[in-house]
Order: structure tokens, then C-alpha cells, then sequence
């Protein structure tokens, strides 16, 4: 066996070619280990990713391994090429020579110094688990391997079948019931995009439509990252020429409202990436469409397995009649990091036996995350600051928070497709993908989210030129409100104010007057429903007190919080008087 070792997958048509012919020879062939998939990760991962291609060539110089590796830039420790894209990662070769190739490779990663390699989705019924304990022994790496996941799979020749041989889909019935309730508003139909020409308009509203979704139960899409919007167009763009790619779609007359982004692959039908409008989740989309597909793939002649893919959703154990496991295999060239990898993964696994203690540990780790995050963004020497004024606060604080009326100000006209807008998820989805380097923001983003799900205040986006939002602030009856900053709640100065809160500028908007254009709007428009706008401000926020009184608003007065330990004292002064008058006098907090 000679081994070829690549730094960058080639654009190469004979490549192609003998890589995708050796995929076909395999056991359980997969789209994951085809050339277009590492094409199109590299494609779009290059920056962090560098690939370690490991071609074997057998004596009569035909391909008869492939193994696509990469290194993180330090170039410390190897992983698979498409291990965060591929729900099945392995050696590619033919069974015999899996041994041989499995070697060859470890040797080689020794020699390129590269001390610990994790292989992650590496299918458990897979030659090359058994055989890479001992090929890691022979190359001087300590190897241990725990279960990764368990994928749910639809064995199409073990449905139910009617009279005449025709294969019944779980939830069949229902799927017609609820295609009937939906097609009451407009005609309901199934649409399959296989061509790139009809791929590549809709993928964007696919795009738009999972990060919304996710925002609506509490998370950040993985297609909010520009990297991953550009590895599923690349990889749809490479599979459609070999018509491996299907995007289906459940369209309420002409609108989408459920979306599924999946592959067709030697009897395979896989499913990859589903989402719907949750404004029809009533209706079930979701369970439609996987219903639908079930259906279709067990129609066609042609398909064996309809694959659910990595993750434990509950969804989907109501439809598997079969499953497929995966490991996830780490290999250190140091005992104590193998060590340590063990004992991590054992204490995980106890952790997980105690609801509490692992609720505990999942905020410990959020906590730890965030302050990376702030050290990324702002260095150590301000988050250390930082961090030191915050537990100084939990012992003693003064807070002040400033009160202003809006009269009149200059209010400025929108223009052409910008201004003001209600705030509807759309614009969330499209924030998250435009700051998703922005924590804060995505912190913002996600609060907003839940309050829009709440519907007990009204949102607002300041949108650019190109509907891009730029500026967001809620409105609330101002009576009874929860002010955090004075952790009270606080009183309207009369029965018809209307507060503004939680505005927000994402960082690299701010300094462009886009904050007292959009409260100047919002104040306006408040008034012009009968109402008074007010809004507020900690007296240690300069900024947005001068965005405040450019939008026209009016101080009034001030309230001050002094905290010492558990008790608190709330206080209220007007802008002319030194006197203060009690409002909550030794508050526990």
C-alpha cells in the first residue's frame, strides 16, 4: 500500500471518480464519505480546518483508501474533515484492506507529531472500530472509545403492509387529517427541489425559516454561523449535479411552512435538517412532512432505510423500527491525557444520574463559556475588572436610574424601505445570522424571542436600507413594571404611560444615531395612540441619556437603589429637589 498525503482536497475529476466508485464498494456506502461532502467542508471550513487527505494506492496503483482528516491551525491534535457535518464519519476502503489502511494512517499522523486525534460519528458495526485498538497500540497511542449515539432508522421493508403489497407509513391516517385541516385556507402540496436551478432560490428562506424555529424554542440555530449557510449551499450546489440532494417542502398554497433539507443516497433516504413556521404548529408540520417522506421512500423500490440521523429527539423513537450506532474514539500519544479523557467521560456519565447536579454543572459550564466569550471580546485585564466590580456590587451598590417624558421632538421621516417596524421573529432570525459574533446581542435576541412568545409586550425593529434591523425597544403599560435595575417594581406617574425598555443596539451599529431615531419614532407613535411615552436610564449611562434628549424626552425625576447585603432601600427625588421620599424602605431582596 502506498500512502499519498494531501494538505487541501484537489479539484479533481479523476479523483472524483475512483473516491466516489470506492465509497460504492463499502459496506453500508454513505453520502458523508463521498468526495463532493469533504469538497464542499473544506470548501467552507478552510479557515479553521486543514485538511490531512490520506490517499492508499494498492500495487497496481488503483485507490483503494481514502481517509479524510484535519488539523485545527495549531496543528496539535486531528479529527475527521467532516465530523461536524457528517452524521457518519469512517476509513474508506474495502473491509480486508481496512487493517492495513487503518496502520498506515496512525503511522503516519506520528510522524507529523500530532499527539491526540478524536474520531467522532464513526459507525460502532464498522470494521474500523475493531480494528483500531490494536493498530493504536502498534503506533504507541492510547485509544478509548464510548458510545456517541444511537440513530434512529426506518427499516422500510419492516412497515406494515396492506393488501397488494403497498407499505404503510406510521401515521398515515393522521398525516391526511391534518393535510385536510390546513387545506380549509388554501391547496396543500408536497414540492421536491433536486436541480440547483430550483435549490438555490429557496435555500435562503430554508435558512431564515430553522433559525427562527430555534429561536423559538429557546437556542441558537448552527445555521445562523455564515460557515454553515455556506457549507449547505456549497454541498447542495455538488450533490444536486449528482442528484443526491433533495430539499422537499410542505407548501400551503404558495407559501412554505415546512421545509426538510436531506439526501437520497444507494437506498438511503436520509433526514438531515428539518424545519417549519411555528405560526402553523397547530397543524403539525414536522410530523407531516417526516410522515410524507416515510411514505414516499417506502413507495420507491429503489430506497431501504429512511435514516433519522444523529440526536435522541422523542419524535422520532414514534417512527423507528431499527437503529444504527455510533462511537466517538479519542487517541492520545500521553497516558495522562488519556486519563483524563476516561475520567471526564466517567463523570459525565454520573453527572448525568443526578438531575440537580448535572443542572448545576450545565450553569457552571454556561457561566465559564460566557466569560471566555468576554474574555475573547474585551481581553482578560477588562473581564477581570469586570468580574471583580460584579461581586464588589453583590455586597454594596448605589444605583440611580433616571425617568424621562417625551413632548415633542424630531421625529425623522423613514425613508425608502427603512424605518420603523413591529417586531415579528423574522427580524430576530435575520439579527441572529448578521451578529453571530455578537454574544450580547444573541443574549438580546433570545430574551426577545420569549417575549415575543409571551405576547404581553409590543416589539419594535429599526430597520436599514436593506431591512436589515439595526435597533430594537419594547413597549409595556408603565404601572407595575419590573425594573431589574432597582430589582422593584415601580409605579406610572399616570394611568395612560407607556414605558419603553430593553433597547438595544448591536455593537458594531452603535454611534450612528440609529437608538434616538428609533425611540424618537416609537414615542411618537405611542402618542399618537393616546398614550404617554416615558422611558428610563441608569445615570451612569451616557450614552443613552444623549440619545434619550436628542429623541426629545424630558427628564422628570430619578429613583436610587441602596443596597447593603440583603436589604435594599428604594427612593424617589425629582430633578429640582435634594429631598427624597421613601418608596420602599429595607426591601429584602
Amino acid at each position: 500500500m502506498r500512502l499519498v498525503l494531501l494538505r487541501e482536497i484537489p479539484q479533481d475529476e479523476t479523483l472524483r471518480r475512483h473516491w466516489n466508485a470506492l465509497v460504492d464498494r463499502v459496506g453500508q456506502p454513505q453520502v458523508f464519505y463521498t468526495y463532493e461532502w469533504a469538497l464542499a467542508a473544506w470548501r467552507a471550513y478552510r479557515a479553521t480546518l486543514c485538511p490531512l487527505l490520506f490517499l492508499a494506492y494498492d500495487e497496481q496503483e488503483s485507490l483503494c483508501g481514502v481517509v479524510a482528516l484535519a488539523t485545527d491551525p495549531s496543528g496539535a491534535g486531528a479529527s475527521f474533515l467532516c465530523a461536524t457535518t457528517g452524521d457518519y464519519c469512517d476509513f474508506v476502503s474495502l473491509p480486508e484492506g481496512r487493517p492495513a489502511l487503518v496502520g498506515a494512517v496512525l503511522a503516519e499522523l506520528r510522524k507529523q507529531g500530532i499527539g491526540s486525534v478524536a474520531l467522532a460519528n464513526l459507525p460502532a458495526d464498522s470494521t474500523t472500530s475493531g480494528v483500531l485498538r490494536q493498530a493504536s497500540r502498534d503506533q504507541g497511542y492510547f485509544c478509548f472509545a464510548r458510545t456517541g449515539y444511537v440513530c434512529a432508522q426506518v427499516s422500510l421493508n419492516l412497515l406494515e403492509r396492506k393488501k397488494g403489497e403497498k407499505p404503510v407509513a406510521p401515521g398515515g391516517k393522521r398525516l391526511r387529517r391534518l393535510v385536510n385541516a390546513m387545506a380549509h385556507t388554501a391547496p396543500v402540496r408536497f414540492q421536491h427541489a433536486r436541480s440547483w436551478a430550483a435549490l438555490e432560490p429557496i435555500l435562503p428562506e430554508f435558512m431564515l425559516a430553522h433559525v427562527a424555529r430555534f429561536l423559538e424554542i429557546g437556542r441558537i440555530s448552527n445555521l445562523a454561523h455564515p460557515k454553515r449557510q455556506e457549507f449547505l449551499t456549497e454541498l447542495a450546489r455538488l450533490l444536486s449535479e449528482r442528484h443526491w440532494l433533495v430539499l422537499t417542502r410542505l407548501l400551503t398554497g404558495e407559501k412554505a411552512v415546512a421545509w426538510h433539507y436531506g439526501f437520497q443516497f444507494r437506498g438511503t433516504w436520509f433526514w438531515y435538517q428539518p424545519t417549519f413556521d411555528s405560526r402553523v404548529e397547530h397543524y403539525w408540520p414536522g410530523f407531516c412532512m417526516l410522515t410524507q417522506v416515510i411514505q414516499e421512500a417506502a413507495e420507491d423500490p429503489a430506497m431501504k432505510t429512511l435514516d433519522l440521523g444523529l440526536g435522541s429527539e422523542a419524535y422520532k423513537a414514534k417512527f423507528a423500527n431499527a437503529s444504527r450506532e455510533t462511537l466517538y474514539v479519542t487517541l492520545h500519544d500521553s497516558f495522562f491525557s488519556h486519563a483524563a479523557s476516561v475520567v471526564r467521560d466517567r463523570a459525565a456519565a454520573k453527572v448525568k444520574t443526578y438531575p440537580e447536579i448535572e443542572k448545576r454543572a450545565e450553569a457552571l459550564r454556561t457561566r465559564i463559556n460566557f466569560l471566555r466569550g468576554r474574555c475573547r471580546e474585551q481581553g482578560a485585564a477588562r473581564t477581570a475588572v469586570w468580574a471583580v466590580r460584579q461581586a464588589i456590587r453583590r455586597l454594596w451598590a448605589r444605583d440611580e436610574v433616571l425617568f424621562y417624558e417625551w413632548e415633542e421632538g424630531p421625529v425623522a421621516p423613514p425613508t425608502r424601505d427603512a424605518g420603523l417596524r413591529p417586531l415579528v421573529l423574522h427580524h430576530l432570525a435575520t439579527a441572529a445570522t448578521k451578529y453571530i459574533d455578537d454574544s450580547e446581542t444573541l443574549a438580546y435576541i433570545l430574551r426577545s424571542a420569549s417575549r415575543l412568545r409571551e405576547g404581553k409586550s409590543e416589539g419594535f425593529a429599526f430597520v436599514d436600507t436593506e431591512g436589515a434591523p439595526v435597533h430594537f425597544a419594547w413597549t409595556t403599560a408603565f404601572e407595575g413594571f419590573f425594573l431589574s435595575e432597582l430589582n422593584a417594581k415601580v409605579n406610572a406617574p399616570s394611568p395612560d404611560a407607556v414605558l419603553l425598555f430593553d433597547c438595544w443596539t448591536p455593537g458594531v451599529m452603535r454611534g450612528k444615531g440609529y437608538y434616538a431615531r428609533a425611540i424618537a419614532l416609537i414615542a411618537n407613535k405611542v402618542r399618537n395612540a393616546g398614550t404617554r411615552p416615558w422611558i428610563f436610564s441608569a445615570a451612569t449611562n451616557q450614552a443613552s441619556i444623549r440619545g434619550i434628549e436628542q429623541a426629545g424626552f424630558k427628564r422628570r425625576y430619578s429613583m436610587v437603589r441602596r443596597k447593603v447585603f440583603n436589604l435594599q432601600q428604594v427612593t424617589v427625588q425629582t430633578r429640582h429637589s435634594q429631598e427624597s421620599t421613601p418608596v420602599e424602605v429595607s426591601a429584602h431582596i
